[in-house]
């Protein structure tokens, strides 16, 4: 069955009327996923007639929603106005090409599950945050807009196996904390020149080279000591 996706505070983009909406979206897609399981199991006309119908409140809302926040982008004058509208378009061709699929429980649950992982997700937790970056004037081209923990929570989305990856050791300016980040994370945030904050601080996080790691790691214990027992984020 998909994973729910749990709305918290740091998807918020602050504004109070489209957070709402975001919420309302999650809750929606939550629940057709989770009709979609039942109609795997249990292929009944009535849940069915209902799975199809909550994809229609849901293709509905997303319309009602992407054209509310669209006024919001105008009026803030959001420089990537024009390739959010752009993602908007399609997220909602995406949505609607599902209902084609509703006599066929197993490609509709594929494709809702695609839809939620690669689209809905993707958009609201991570796009969005853009337009709350540019409100705060706080935009960091590479920098992925969520604590270590919520970014996990959102890529077992994809990787469910993801806390089984080897670890890789990042500090913060937190004197007395150890970020343990798992290996598909860490290849990213390498790859694409990303970088993660500290929930805590609000500072960068900085990779521990093994080198650096052998090297330098008894001078921190050492120095972390003195202010009690080191902290690990797993």
């Amino acid at each position: 069955m998909m994973k729910k996706i749990d709305w918290t505070k740091e998807f918020s983009i602050n504004n109070y009327a489209l957070d709402k909406q975001h919420e309302l979206i999650f809750e929606i897609t939550n629940h057709a996923n989770e009709l979609a399981h039942k109609v795997l199991q249990n292929c009944d006309d009535a849940l069915q007639e209902e799975l199809k119908k909550t994809i229609v409140k849901l293709f509905n809302y997303i319309k009602i929603h992407f054209k509310d926040e669209e006024t919001y982008m105008k009026d803030i004058d959001f420089p990537l106005f024009e390739e959010h509208r752009a993602a908007h378009k399609v997220l909602v061709e995406k949505t609607k090409e599902i209902l084609n699929y509703s006599k066929e429980p197993q490609i509709f649950a594929k494709e809702l599950a695609i839809l939620t992982k690669d689209w809905i997700a993707r958009h609201f937790c991570v796009d969005d945050k853009w337009i709350e970056a540019y409100i705060h004037k706080a935009i960091h081209l590479n920098e992925v807009h969520f604590s270590l923990e919520t970014y996990k929570i959102l890529k077992t989305l994809r990787n469910p196996n993801i806390e089984q990856e080897a670890k890789f050791s990042y500090l913060c300016m937190c004197e007395d904390k150890i970020h343990n980040v798992p290996k598909s994370i860490h290849e990213e945030l390498l790859s694409e020149e990303s970088v993660l904050k500290c929930e805590t601080c609000g500072q960068i996080l900085v990779f521990l080279e093994e080198d650096e790691e052998d090297k330098d790691f008894a001078f921190l214990a050492k120095e972390f000591a003195k202010m009690g027992k080191i902290r690990v984020s797993k």
